[in-house]
């Protein structure tokens, strides 16, 4: 197999876009290994959910990329690429059976049943038209606003994080920082609990001491450098 017929898929975060520090610096990574790239930006209009994400994501991949592929999900990105593993929808199995590795940087699965769980009130939590003003370092405002419907609606999506296995055939190397208050390394360990990875794949967690949720400063791109080419000579 060529380089070319591998292709590199990066999925952003949550209210991440295109081009960013590292959607740049993986296009770059690309172009030196003669790899194909891939990546876009999520619909996060009001409306949208876990399910817009996921579908749109889908599509993307089953129109606009062909051979292996190595995922590169970002936060909420991590989250995307293991439903791939989850769902049963005919592309989904399809395309999961082109996936020999993924990095997930930042791994945030589940987000969304725990942005609704911060809502104090039982009564908001139900309220499809409430709007969650939820506290963020990475708005110009200081909060996103979140309509509860968006988080309702992403339930069908939730990965069985207390029971249950998701199987991914495929090497798959997380990376977070150990100072990530947006999303605690713990969480990463708890997905790594939920993979069953076959033997002789790789499953692991490389811990960054300094590093935040982000994971963008040019010594954490070049550990994901490093988890890339670990998953390319295992493809």
């Amino acid at each position: 197999m060529t380089s070319k017929e591998r292709t590199i898929v990066f999925i952003p975060g949550y209210q991440s876009v295109v081009p960013s520090t590292k959607s740049i610096y993986l296009e770059q990574f690309c172009q030196q290994h003669n790899l194909t790239y891939v990546t876009f930006n999520h619909d996060f209009s009001p409306e949208s959910s876990v399910e817009t994400w996921y579908k749109n994501f889908l599509c993307i991949l089953k129109n606009q990329t062909e051979g292996q592929l190595i995922l590169v999900g970002s936060s909420l990105g991590v989250w995307l690429a293991l439903l791939l593993f989850h769902r049963d929808e005919e592309d989904a199995v399809q395309i999961r059976s082109r996936i020999c590795g993924i990095v997930g940087v930042g791994t945030s699965v589940n987000s969304t049943e725990r942005w609704l769980n911060e809502i104090e009130s039982e009564e908001k939590r139900i309220d499809r038209a409430y709007v969650y003003r939820r506290p963020s370092l990475y708005s110009s405002t200081g909060y996103y606003d979140i309509l509860v419907a968006k988080l309702l609606d992403s339930k069908e999506y939730i990965l069985p994080m207390e029971s249950g296995k998701v199987y991914v055939n495929c090497s798959v190397i997380m990376l977070h920082g150990i100072c990530d208050t947006d999303v605690p390394y713990h969480h990463a360990i708890d997905v790594l609990k939920l993979l069953d990875v076959p033997l002789g794949k790789i499953c692991e967690l490389r811990l960054i001491h300094d590093g935040d949720h982000r994971l963008s400063r040019q010594e954490d791109l070049i550990r994901i450098h490093g988890a890339l080419l670990d998953l390319i000579s295992f493809c």
